[in-house]
């Protein structure tokens, strides 16, 4: 299996990250613009793996899930993650991401949507999502969410697949968010100085910004490795993406503590950046959540 992005994928990332600096910069975040949704369409990135007959692109989860990773850089909007599942699974349209709990119903990025699909203890569904439906901004200010106080009863996807693809695109985009905690850290070593020096020249931060740089690594192959599981009809893919996912949150939600520490006093202020990150971190940490029995290979 070779784990290394081939030209045409290499072009297509770059193609991503140079659009994403100029049409949906990180700092703009908290804000986005109303016609962002089209643009994203219209780039195709919403139907990456539908096959080329139903209007997609019928590229392999692999290339998908690098251009996922650099889109979570740049906290892309989280019903993507959505979209595309759906897209390849049930067909065209724009679907919200839905998060089930005992009681409630969260959907991230509900508007305009009427659809959301999610997991359900671990398996695929899709519920329609209703019309009074309007999401507000929460923790990821990025990610406007709807709580509905009742729980839906979902239809049920009919391929399995459509699980392990929703988990990898989630870890896709932890996997992006803990890049971008992590050159958000670096960069702001080398320019804040004490002493008379970059605050990057000192031991302590060396270290905090070495393992940002190991965790972001470690996750980033173990994504590759789960997409080409999922690509060749791998039996342990689940296995794969569940451990990618993993690494993937824990590099996030770790990166983007480090980012605030590396930023000292203003990286916990609002008008600041680095708190994005974290929040987009704990946001993802609740999508398709992985099970301990799939980590530890005892799963039916």
């Amino acid at each position: 299996m070779d784990l290394t992005p081939d030209s045409e994928q290499e072009a297509l990332v770059s193609a991503t990250t140079a659009w994403c600096r100029e049409e949906m910069p990180l700092e703009a975040a908290r804000s986005r613009p109303e016609g962002l949704w089209a643009e994203l369409e219209a780039m195709g990135w919403l139907a990456m793996t539908r096959a080329e007959a139903e209007g997609g692109l019928g590229l392999s989860h692999a290339s998908e899930a690098l251009v996922f990773a650099e889109l979570g850089r740049f906290l892309a909007p989280v019903g993507m993650i959505a979209t595309a599942v759906g897209q390849r699974w049930v067909g065209g349209g724009r679907y919200a991401l839905a998060m089930p709990s005992a009681d409630k119903l969260r959907l991230v990025d509900p508007d305009d949507a009427a659809a959301a699909i999610g997991l359900w203890d671990g398996r695929p569904g899709l519920v329609m999502v209703p019309a009074s439906a309007r999401g507000v901004a929460g923790l990821d200010l990025s990610a406007p969410m709807a709580t509905l106080d009742l729980a839906l009863l979902p239809n049920p996807l009919g391929d399995p697949r459509a699980a392990l693809h929703l988990r990898l695109l989630a870890a896709a985009f932890a996997v992006g968010c803990g890049d971008a905690a992590r050159d958000m850290a670096a960069s702001y070593a080398l320019i804040r100085e004490q002493f008379e020096r970059p605050i990057g020249w000192f031991q302590a931060l060396k270290h905090l910004c070495a393992d940002m740089a190991v965790r972001s690594a470690v996750a980033r192959s173990q994504l590759y490795y789960g997409a080409c599981a999922l690509d060749a009809g791998d039996a342990e893919a689940e296995l794969h993406i569940a451990a990618a996912k993993h690494l993937a949150d824990q590099a996030a939600l770790e990166n983007g503590r480090a980012n605030i520490q590396v930023h000292g006093g203003i990286g916990m202020t609002d008008e600041a950046t680095p708190h994005l990150c974290l929040k987009r971190a704990h946001l993802l940490g609740f999508v398709a959540p992985v099970r301990l029995e799939i980590l530890l290979g005892e799963a039916a």
